[in-house]
């Protein structure tokens, strides 16, 4: 039996594990709620990016290192993070997380892995969201995104307080959006009617 992906015609629809479902652990959240100062107790709300999985974090921070663990998510087991810091260019530092699996420096990890610890994203084998959209998908977004910029009275009208140029600008790349789209249409039309062997030129009404 040919498996579902390999037969011809068929796309194979990818489904990877995506870091909008996982907890972040942000380190540069936590440096703004002062959470890692030596001795430091305290609890931080976390959540994924698309609001499915909420848990409470109790930190307890070391000179080099975080223990962390998630209140109330069963199998959550403390766990400690190592931290480090590098100087910036204008003085001061910036905290990092090491991964404990592959020791690399991030401002993020993620939680639970397998191990019911935190991760960074290419350890846990995670992507985004966008990696696996479809090409119409991404345009979509792209319309979206240049339409939400021009709220004005009318449609696609220049909101006030907006330049012309920056008007016309957006205009020019919204054009270009419609254009792939119809051009991604016309592909996958063809392409539909060459699979049942409708003859090319010929009208369908």
């Amino acid at each position: 039996m040919v498996p579902v992906h390999a037969r011809k015609g068929v796309r194979r629809v990818r489904c990877r594990p995506k870091v909008e479902h996982y907890v972040a652990l942000d380190i540069r959240r936590l440096q703004d709620y002062g959470l890692l100062k030596p001795g430091t107790e305290g609890t931080v709300l976390l959540n994924s990016a698309d609001g499915r999985q909420i848990a409470t974090a109790i930190f307890l921070t070391a000179p080099s290192k975080l223990r962390v663990q998630l209140a109330g998510v069963r199998c959550s087991l403390p766990t400690e993070i190592r931290i480090e810091r590098t100087a910036c260019r204008f003085g001061g530092t910036r905290p990092w997380f090491r991964c404990r699996r592959c020791n690399s420096r991030r401002a993020v990890l993620y939680g639970l892995d397998e191990d019911n610890s935190f991760s960074c994203r290419l350890c846990m084998g995670l992507v985004y969201s966008s990696q696996d959209e479809t090409k119409m998908n991404r345009l979509y977004r792209k319309q979206d995104r240049l339409e939400a910029k021009l709220t004005g009275k009318y449609r696609l009208a220049r909101p006030k307080g907006m330049h012309w140029s920056t008007h016309r600008r957006i205009l020019t790349d919204l054009a270009s959006v419609v254009r792939k789209q119809e051009h991604l249409y016309a592909v996958s039309a063809r392409k539909f009617l060459d699979r049942h062997g409708w003859p090319r030129g010929q009208r369908m009404f």
